[in-house]
């Protein structure tokens, strides 16, 4: 283990942070490694990296800064020079009194100080921050200029290529600093940073276009020469396990990435098209969030009845939602609940989105024969206690779901429908008998993803008499909501949106929901009748966030129509 970097073991101990326990366990694990005691302990997530420097400049009498909280003006972008930046690993943050304000993950490098002011002439003042977060900022910095100087190298690679002779070519085929590599990976590394759920690479007649889905929306992310087209094509099909000389029919194919030690697991999907093929990439991972009840955007209410739900110890819990509404986030943040050594845990899934230690899970392949059913009648000899059916598609798999369900079993799946009640007479549609469904279904978790206003620039304004008719309320209320900025600002990309959120609304099916279901109810029924029994609609969620500042009053206009017009 390498010597500490910053000498702060001590104060973590003395504070708590850390024991001697782990102390010395740290230091067995990693004698032989190349790492030091502050590293070993985030990489072990026994302190955080925040903790950690933020504990350092407390010790150097420092101020310790969130990067993400500042909005830092572009012209500081150039005051220090690039290969200085990246050298010290350092970003200009502010000016205050002539002086320049850097950020630093090293406050002890006094070299820096120097060598940056004698640079820029200029004084400086240094304030801590955390690697990645300066990490981050830099690529914010110096993204464009980084993409030009690839896709010029991955240009001047393409015309090599095209005088070069066919071994030479083979030859370079596993050299992994090729400009093509180096270009997918940074497209790769840009979409995890973005945050993106879905990347499309699309040859067009006259370039190759490649757009982001943030956010629910999709976004340009550059444009590149036709010629890179079949390069970049190739080298995704090839790392995703697909047959690079297979063009003419579909594709499908996974491929892991790591980005700052983080695995990414993404889907691949190929599809001939008139101008080459296109690839759409799903980063299956839920990046930046762990699977935590927390993070998935309930209501303190709707949390409680879904922790009750997972508790039970027999019985279905459907999650409904339209494809991209994040149920299967929900699905596998429940298991991660229920994920205990005394817990046998099984799936069945098409395909094996996430990866949860301690969990059996099984990919569905239609074309050997291994279908959901198949699977399902397999897993219930296999002791299971928790059964999660990655979705309920058909009468068969339904009914073996609510026979497991009836029969001592915790089950959870998802169906594709747009609120909880339409999920129950969606069962019995596909010809499950109604005695099943009331009898096995504990509950149905509707779901859909908006996208939430940009905290740091959005815009307030008082409701208006129309806004409050829409919303229900008093004519008379005094209510602030607010407004996306036209053209955002740096915190959102210019777009007046940051993040989205899940609404949600839960159906418990109590005695009064099973005698509704007995009684063919329809759907507008047994919603009225969830609603009386205690239910949070999906529009009192949207409501909800509106008035606390959340969402735009067009997000909440936007979703209700499109939900309850899909009733």
């Amino acid at each position: 283990m390498k010597n500490s970097t910053f000498n702060i073991l001590n104060i973590l101990v003395a504070k708590g942070m850390v024991s001697e326990d782990n102390v010395k366990v740290l230091q067995q694990k990693y004698q032989d490694e190349d790492i030091t005691m502050e590293d070993a302990l985030i990489k072990e997530n026994i302190v955080s990296e925040r903790d950690i420097y933020a504990t350092l400049a407390e010790r150097m009498r420092l101020a310790f800064i969130d990067i993400k909280e500042l909005e830092i003006d572009e012209s500081l972008y150039d005051v220090i020079p690039q290969n200085l930046v990246e050298d010290y690993g350092i970003v200009p943050v502010a000016e205050e009194n002539g002086r320049l304000i850097v950020a630093t993950s090293n406050p002890m490098d006094y070299r820096m100080i120097s060598v940056v002011s004698n640079n820029i002439k200029r004084r400086v003042k240094t304030v801590v921050a955390t690697p990645s977060q300066i990490k981050e900022q830099q690529d914010v910095m110096y993204q464009s200029d980084q993409q030009a100087k690839m896709y010029d190298e991955a240009q001047e690679f393409i015309k090599q290529q095209m005088v070069a002779s066919e071994e030479n070519i083979k030859e370079e085929e596993n050299i992994e600093d090729q400009p093509i590599i180096k270009l997918v990976n940074k497209m790769f590394e840009d979409a995890v940073a973005m945050k993106a759920s879905d990347l499309h690479i699309e040859p067009q007649e006259e370039n190759m276009r490649i757009r982001f889905r943030i956010d629910g929306k999709l976004r340009e992310y550059t444009t590149v020469s036709r010629q890179l087209a079949p390069s970049i094509i190739s080298r995704i099909k090839f790392i995703s396990g697909m047959n690079i000389a297979e063009k003419r029919i579909p594709q499908d194919g996974r491929l892991h990435y790591s980005v700052k030690n983080t695995k990414i697991d993404m889907r691949v999907s190929d599809l001939p098209g008139v101008f080459g093929e296109k690839i759409v990439i799903r980063i299956t991972t839920a990046l930046g969030m762990k699977l935590e009840l927390s993070g998935i955007g309930f209501l303190d209410e709707n949390r409680a009845k879904f922790e009750t739900l997972l508790h039970s110890n027999r019985g279905i819990i459907l999650l409904s939602g339209a494809t991209g509404s994040g149920k299967s986030t929900t699905l596998y943040t429940g298991l991660s609940q229920l994920n205990t050594p005394e817990t046998n845990i099984i799936t069945v899934e098409n395909p094996v989105e996430m990866v949860i230690k301690g969990i059996t899970q099984v990919n569905i392949n239609e074309k050997a024969g291994l279908t959901f059913a198949s699977v399902l009648r397999s897993i219930l000899r296999q002791d299971p206690d928790v059964i999660m059916v990655g979705e309920i598609r058909d009468k068969e798999t339904a009914e073996i779901a609510a026979s497991a369900a009836i029969t001592g079993h915790l089950v959870l799946s998802t169906i594709h429908t747009y609120n909880a009640a339409s999920s129950v007479v969606r069962l019995i549609d596909m010809g499950v008998e109604k005695f099943m469904v009331s009898s096995s279904l504990l509950g149905v978790i509707a779901q859909k993803l908006v996208r939430k206003v940009c905290p740091y620039c959005r815009v307030p304004h008082k409701a208006t008499e129309a806004e409050l008719g829409i919303l229900g309320m008093p004519l008379d209320s005094d209510i602030t909501i607010y407004d996306a900025k036209q053209g955002g600002c740096p915190k959102c990309n210019g777009m007046g949106n940051k993040g989205r959120t899940a609404v949600h609304e839960i159906m418990i099916v109590d005695n009064k929901i099973k005698h509704a279901i007995h009684e063919d109810k329809t759907t507008e029924q047994i919603n009225e009748i969830a609603i009386q029994e205690g239910m949070i609609s999906m529009k009192e969620n949207l409501r909800r966030l509106l008035v606390e500042g959340i969402i735009t009053f067009e997000t909440y206009f936007d979703t209700v129509a499109e939900v309850y017009q899909e009733d």
